[in-house]
């Protein structure tokens, strides 16, 4: 998304968790540069909440919605629980499409000898808002992007660039994992080891509402997609000392098949 000072009320960030208190958590949003906001703790989980830190954790990133912005105090409040597990992973999706498809624009930006840090690429994203429109406008050579002013050879090579990717579909697998544990003495330092684990497997974690999170693994083929979640539920399972862990397949509606859609 093309960056803006400050999110507008009710719209979805990404919000690494970078602080957590007695009150609530302090989280930054990667997508205006890094701005600090805060989630008071009645807004992470409609119910009664005892130790946030099973509900959360440094570094995790979450989907919230912004519920506060007090321009006279310059702070900006918002909120986990007032997501909704579909408004979740389209914003998940959509987030990771842009760092994928900004480091895509830095290769063809490499590959036309043109620095990665060139004026003429932050114009780029200004003019199309989002990396995603800029892609679509180059895989359908729209006259909007025929007719930006940059060097011929970076609109080529942007464009090998959806070539390449069109012919690497990816298989993505999906599940909703419930995990408790039983562990009273250090319940939450356990449960992020275990979503680490996951993710050193490749496997990317969001979580949905306690005790469920969504595992999702992409894969050149169906196979290598599932392997990494076989691999994370061995580790998970093998590390959770007591408690409950389940995995339930996820139904993944296709979308059109697009440029957007294999990149």
């Amino acid at each position: 998304m093309a960056q803006e000072e400050t999110p507008r009320i009710g719209s979805l960030v990404i919000a690494q968790v970078s602080k957590i208190t007695q009150f609530g958590a302090y989280c930054r949003l990667p997508e205006y540069n890094n701005l600090e906001v805060f989630m008071p703790i009645r807004e992470v989980s409609s119910g009664w909440i005892k130790n946030i830190r099973e509900f959360i954790h440094e570094g995790q990133n979450l989907v919230c919605k912004v519920t506060l912005y007090d321009k006279d105090r310059n702070t900006i409040d918002v909120s986990l629980k007032k997501v909704t597990p579909k408004e979740t992973k389209v914003k998940i999706g959509a987030y990771n499409l842009e760092k994928r498809l900004a480091a895509l624009l830095q290769q063809a930006a490499k590959q036309a000898g043109i620095n990665g840090k060139d004026a003429q690429l932050q114009d780029i994203h200004i003019e199309f808002g989002t990396y995603a429109n800029l892609f679509q406008h180059a895989a359908d050579n729209s006259e909007q992007f025929e007719a930006l002013k940059i060097p011929k050879r970076l609109k080529e090579e942007i464009q090998k660039a959806i070539e390449a990717n069109r012919k690497e579909k990816k298989h993505t697998v999906s599940y909703i994992a419930t995990i408790q544990t039983h562990n009273t003495e250090n319940g939450a330092t356990e449960l992020r080891g275990l979503l680490a684990a996951a993710e050193h497997e490749g496997v990317q974690v969001s979580y949905i509402s306690a005790p469920k999170y969504r595992f999702i693994a992409d894969g050149k083929d169906y196979v290598e997609a599932e392997n990494k979640i076989k691999k994370a539920e061995t580790d998970i399972s093998t590390k959770l000392k007591k408690g409950i862990f389940k995995l339930e397949k996820e139904k993944l509606r296709k979308e059109k098949e697009d440029i957007l859609a294999q990149i």
